[in-house]
């Protein structure tokens, strides 16, 4: 009702009623301690940024339900500092996720970032019960959260914004998921804090990247022992571009890998994991961040090897693809996987564009990639 009311008003009544909510809902947050460990001017930085973002929304004419909830889930998470610790240096890319009952997946993520020179992750665990949690515990190089609240897309966006809070703007970071694994050229000789003084000297703040869907050259979800070694192949050259809103903003995008070729799935493969976090950034998306304007001067060179369709999945995605399911768009990605797999269990995705990808050289064998680094 009050969303139908402030349709039929004009814009400066609705940014006043907007701005009211967002003002008290900082407010109580701050006042309830969940933002209590910040400072009044890094607050007051966080409130700006997100003020804007929303804003971007409401000059457009939009309610910015989506992004309310980042706003909202920043404001109002009870996250547990289970173990923190003062952040690295800042050309040093901490490494920032969420996670949830991926303990196969977890293990792979942590030893390939220690190999390229992190040296602190920042980890959100979402309840697991798999023993992820505990394994995490034990690491000494991660700094553990938690929090038990139900996920949800929009809402893992505000605690990845809460994690990065901890540790303040103007510093490297890498935003990823626990199935992803980002590469770029030379990453066998060339440590992550060389790249980013690479990339600071080069005025790049933003990498894009493109994700790489990968699978084995076996039936679709045959046990695997070793992910790394077995879901080594990648699409080469079944990506293309096209262009969509982001705010006020028209972006470009990519779509492909097995998922369009065989499932006519158009999920968005472009990323921007790879971001130094000036003052004002907003993760706004799980592609990407606010401020938008960027997004199209991000240099694309590097990939995200995305490890979806391993043994242990197939139960996961019946989950996802139901009506309730809290995954973006209701789950319509899950149930065109669903389809697709329902009679093909013995089907591989390999087709004649497939490549191993054993090395950052295999960047260069994929059109949409530009695999020379910027500087």
């Amino acid at each position: 009702m009050i969303k139908s009311l402030l349709r039929r008003i004009g814009y400066p009544v609705r940014y006043v009623f907007y701005k009211a909510r967002f003002n008290i809902r900082f407010a109580s947050a701050y006042r309830k301690g969940e933002l209590a460990y910040l400072s009044k001017a890094e607050l007051g930085s966080w409130k700006r940024a997100m003020y804007e973002m929303l804003r971007e929304y409401w000059v457009k004419g939009r309610y910015g339900s989506i992004r309310k909830k980042i706003v909202f889930s920043f404001c109002d998470s009870h996250i547990e500092v289970i173990r923190r610790t003062e952040p690295c240096d800042k050309n040093k890319p901490i490494v920032v996720l969420c996670v949830r009952n991926d303990i196969r997946r977890i293990k792979m993520l942590v030893d390939h970032y220690r190999a390229l020179g992190v040296t602190q992750f920042a980890i959100l665990d979402n309840g697991s019960d798999d023993g992820t949690y505990e394994w995490l515990l034990k690491q000494p190089d991660v700094d553990l959260y938690r929090c038990v609240a139900q996920y949800q897309t929009n809402v893992k966006e505000g605690w990845v914004n809460r994690l990065i809070s901890y540790y303040g703007f103007d510093r490297w970071y890498i935003v990823t998921d626990s199935d992803e694994l980002f590469v770029y050229p030379g990453m066998e000789t060339l440590p992550l804090a060389e790249l980013t003084k690479r990339l600071e000297d080069a005025g790049v703040k933003r990498v894009k990247a493109l994700t790489l869907d990968t699978y084995s050259d076996a039936p679709l979800f045959t046990e695997s022992a070793d992910i790394r070694k077995d879901f080594r192949w990648v699409d080469s050259d079944s990506y293309t571009e096209k262009t969509t809103s982001a705010g006020i903003y028209r972006i470009k995008r990519f779509i492909g890998g097995p998922r369009y070729r065989l499932m006519n799935s158009t999920v968005p493969l472009d990323k921007h994991p790879l971001v130094y976090w000036e003052t004002g950034t907003i993760s706004s998306d799980a592609h990407y961040q606010f401020p938008h304007s960027y997004i199209n001067e991000a240099p694309c060179f590097a990939g995200v090897l995305h490890y979806k369709f391993i043994d242990a999945d197939l139960e996961e995605f019946k989950k996802r693809a139901s009506g309730q399911s809290t995954f973006a768009g209701n789950g319509i990605f899950y149930r065109q996987y669903m389809t697709f797999f329902n009679g093909r269990e013995r089907q591989s995705l390999m087709y004649d564009g497939s490549i191993e990808f054993t090395s950052s050289e295999a960047l260069q064998k994929i059109p949409l990639i530009d695999p020379r680094l910027p500087g």
